[in-house]
């Protein structure tokens, strides 16, 4: 199985544009022209949610912590609505792309990664579940792939 990097949103990006043809043969000079040009400090450096290191948070003192605190509330901006609204990614190298766009109106982004989890649906279906409301799953497929737009999906 090939490793996902930060370079398939760009991919995604370029396909949805239709800059270059969906093919693998484009992706891989694609993905070995922009490893070249990092390499050469020439193109920035790229998400990679796949390796990181992951540092529980930690602050010097409780002022340090509560200097940062109001950075991190947040109203719920679906309050009020009359459904709940999720988007579904196929592609974690999406996630960040549609989060930062949906950030401001509070909807989830879920990460479907084109299977099914069990334990993840597990953890939807109870989100769902403390929730009045219906829910709604709008699934989103970029231009260039075989199924095109915005599936729509009730669950609960």
């Amino acid at each position: 199985m090939r490793q996902r990097n930060g370079g398939e949103q760009l991919w995604y990006r370029a396909i949805s544009e239709h800059l270059v043809p969906n093919t693998p043969s484009m992706y891989r000079r694609l993905s070995s022209r922009l490893a070249r040009a990092r390499r050469e400090g020439r193109f920035p450096d790229l998400v990679d949610t796949l390796r990181e290191v992951h540092v529980p948070p930690a602050w010097t003192d409780n002022a340090a912590f509560l200097e940062q605190a109001p950075d991190w509330f947040r109203l719920d901006r679906s309050r009020g609505r009359e459904v709940a609204v999720y988007v579904a990614a196929g592609k974690d190298s999406l996630r960040r792309m549609f989060s930062s766009w949906l950030a401001d109106l509070g909807v989830p982004v879920l990460v479907v990664r084109g299977f099914g989890s069990q334990s993840y649906v597990d953890v939807v279906r109870a989100r769902v579940a403390q929730d009045p409301r219906p829910a709604v799953l709008e699934y989103i497929v970029l231009p260039g792939f075989a199924e095109c737009g915005v599936t729509m999906h009730c669950i609960g």
